[in-house]
């Protein structure tokens, strides 16, 4: 994954126009000071996306004679394949590959925080009770080189345990086939995001969440909680179209608002528009996704709290440095 992120980051450097796509496009009034322009959003499928689905299905007008079109998108290196291609103006993407694509070069700032952290650990063993119970265990991980590794590495040396040494971290199943594996009681203790931690809990009756690792990694870290899927749009969207992304970001944050309040109809609307969920698990995922709306200024202390783990564990995840204070936009209305 590592590899063909890097030669996705390396294939642009350019800032490329903006372009028409597929997806839903919402028309607006004309704005004679200002050219036309569709101002194209991706959003990952499956959890990432959701807080933005309400997107897909309202008619949001946007001042500066803007109008957006909104698509779901397979994954986070197709997001980023088709940012450099220009198809993309506006993306949900996880924290450190928008911190990557900023600091290779590519002018998109750092809107808001939508996603904090919906890692779980889940087990069947009843035995487990704390993290110290995790020595000599194996521990299935879905995400090498990813938040739910280094969350765990940040963790377990703040407990006296050596995640090398002292257990077994493996990484051989996505998502979904781990999750299958706890439900199947092939695997014993897992590390999931949501929705797949759902699914497991949901699947098998002896699986249980014994502790909290956000509440761990607040212990560790000091942070509140961390950031996993932040919204990024175009630097120069930002400073010419200021009136559009203002309202683009109010009606994301009404979204989020929606998706919490009523999880039954945003899990069918995440189903109509193919969002990688069916609705009943949807519906069951959204009350543990941590859906927030955090301005990327006030999110700015928790994101390098984050990055900073990347930083001293993969360099190259995040681009070699934390990104500088001219990533975080201000946008106001």
């Amino acid at each position: 994954m590592k590899r063909s992120i890097i030669a996705l980051l390396a294939a642009s450097a350019c800032l490329l126009p903006l372009s028409a796509m597929g997806g839903k496009v919402n028309t607006v009034p004309s704005h004679p000071a200002l050219e036309p322009i569709v101002i194209q959003i991706g959003a990952i499928k499956g959890p990432t996306g959701i807080g933005a689905i309400r997107l897909f299905e309202d008619d949001p007008v946007l001042p500066d004679n803007a109008r957006f079109g909104i698509q779901g998108v397979a994954s986070a290196d197709a997001m980023v394949a088709k940012m450099l291609s220009g198809e993309l103006d506006a993306a949900v993407l996880p924290v450190n590959m928008a911190a990557k694509l900023y600091n290779a070069g590519q002018p998109y700032s750092l809107l808001a925080v939508v996603g904090n952290g919906m890692v779980k650990l889940v087990t069947t063993d009843a035995t487990i009770t704390s993290i110290a119970d995790l020595k000599g265990r194996d521990v299935y991980v879905a995400g090498q080189g990813a938040t739910p590794e280094y969350l765990l590495r940040t963790i377990m040396p703040k407990y006296g345990i050596d995640a090398d040494k002292d257990v077994h971290l493996i990484f051989n199943m996505p998502y979904p086939e781990l999750a299958a594996s706890v439900v199947a009681g092939r695997v014993a203790i897992a590390v999931l995001p949501e929705p797949f931690a759902t699914l497991a809990l949901k699947g098998n009756a002896q699986a249980r969440v014994p502790f909290s690792l956000s509440a761990l990694w607040s212990s560790v870290t000091g942070q509140a909680d961390y950031p996993m899927s932040v919204f990024v749009i175009r630097a120069h969207l930002v400073a010419e179209r200021p009136e559009a992304v203002a309202a683009l970001l109010a009606d994301y944050r009404a979204s989020i608002t929606s998706v919490i309040g009523d999880p039954a109809a945003a899990g069918e609307l995440v189903e109509r528009y193919d969002m990688g969920l069916k609705a009943p698990i949807a519906t069951a995922a959204i009350p543990s996704c941590a859906f927030v709306f955090i301005p990327a200024l006030e999110a700015r202390a928790s994101i390098e709290a984050l990055l900073s783990v990347f930083l001293a564990a993969a360099p190259a995840s995040i681009g070699s440095k934390l990104p500088d204070e001219a990533w975080y936009a201000s946008v106001k209305r």
